[in-house]
């Protein structure tokens, strides 16, 4: 009979069985890395049985698409710290290449003395294949996105252009412009609740609907109305208690009557810079599109006369400025008034480089949409 206690024999039991049937491959070696026992899963992941692999270094597991100093990097940590993480790119017994995540230990005697080390891996190969999927997806993605903003629009009478900058892959913020005839023009700047994904295939789902809205109703009460169904029909029919949302300028733009009739839907008031430099905010319209079943819209019409400027901008560009809304809405109206001089895509290029110090990035999605009108 053992002559440990019921207990602690249970508990190398438990310990043993634990080694033997795990589901991720252990192993461990000496400290000159001579392979001294593995379990069942690292003979399922690498192909080599045990009696195979014993006696051997991990080695045979090494598929050259490490340099060297990989490797020593790894000893470095061991020596220093008495362990190690990271992934491999392994080679199995039938010659296939796998990733592997592993964690590698220095196992110690009591006095601290290291005697083995323990390596615990898993193969995380098809998990890997996944993400690059996924990548190759959101990168597809994202230039479907891209390619569909409108085109900047120039000639003697108006000048559009815009800026589309993603926080991560994907965007919730669109813009959109229509030349509805000769003289009139529809444009739209909006901000979909949300982040990544879900948010960009809403808004996907809106800038297809965009071009048929806007040529045929052309005004802003209107188009908003249609928008507003649209978005409560889209998450009735969606299957979930999710709600989507949008904030959003529109403007109808006639050149020839120089007439601007505009509605903003929640949206951070945009700029009207009239040509002796005085600032206008288009703050009157509406609540966000989707948010109630009915909007009860606003509209407001402003003459136009000499040559003026309209500044479109999602509320991510506020946020690069500071925690401080109000102030960051005057310090860009400053910042815009300042470069009114600029045609349209100067201008859009001279706040780009102000706000971000030429490093483009940001942690919310950043749009902005400028117009320059020669009445």
């Amino acid at each position: 009979m053992s002559n440990l206690p019921h207990s602690l024999e249970q508990q190398l039991q438990l310990a043993a069985n634990v080694f033997t049937y795990s589901i991720e491959g252990i192993f461990v070696t000496d400290l000159n890395g001579c392979i001294q026992i593995v379990n069942r899963s690292f003979e399922k992941i690498t192909g080599y049985s045990a009696q195979e692999a014993v006696g051997q270094n991990p080695r045979i597991l090494k598929s050259g698409k490490h340099p060297l100093s990989f490797y020593q990097a790894i000893w470095k940590s061991l020596e220093q710290k008495g362990e190690w993480q990271g992934e491999f790119i392994n080679r199995r017994k039938n010659g296939e290449l796998y990733y592997q995540r592993t964690t590698i230990a220095t196992i110690k005697d009591a006095y601290g003395v290291p005697t083995s080390y323990c390596a615990i891996f898993s193969d995380v190969t098809k998990m890997k294949e996944a993400e690059r999927k996924l990548a190759a997806d959101l990168a597809l993605a994202r230039q479907l996105q891209k390619s569909v903003l409108s085109k900047p629009i120039q000639n003697e009478l108006v000048h559009i252009d815009g800026v589309y900058i993603p926080s991560a892959e994907l965007a919730g913020d669109m813009y959109a412009w229509y030349e509805i005839n000769e003289h009139q023009y529809g444009v739209i700047l909006f901000d979909m609740v949300g982040h990544g994904v879900a948010s960009s295939l809403v808004s996907m789902s809106i800038r297809s609907l965009l071009r048929g809205i806007i040529t045929t109703m052309k005004k802003p009460k209107p188009v908003f109305t249609e928008l507003n169904e649209h978005m409560r029909l889209l998450y009735r029919n969606n299957g979930t208690d999710h709600s989507y949302f949008f904030t959003a300028i529109y403007l109808f733009i006639d050149v020839k009557e120089r007439v601007i009739e505009y509605a903003s839907a929640g949206h951070p008031p945009s700029f009207f810079i009239q040509k002796d430099g005085q600032v206008r905010y288009l703050d009157v319209g509406c609540p966000p599109v989707g948010l109630l079943p009915d909007l009860n819209i606003e509209t407001e019409v402003i003459p136009f006369q000499g040559r003026t400027q309209l500044f479109l901008y999602t509320d991510g560009i506020m946020d690069s400025l500071g925690k401080n809304t109000r102030e960051n809405i005057e310090r860009l109206e400053n910042l815009v008034k300042s470069l009114r001089e600029k045609d349209s895509t100067q201008l859009l290029e001279s706040v780009l480089r102000h706000v971000s110090n030429g490093e483009h990035l940001f942690d919310d999605d950043v749009t902005m949409v400028a117009i320059t009108m020669n009445g």
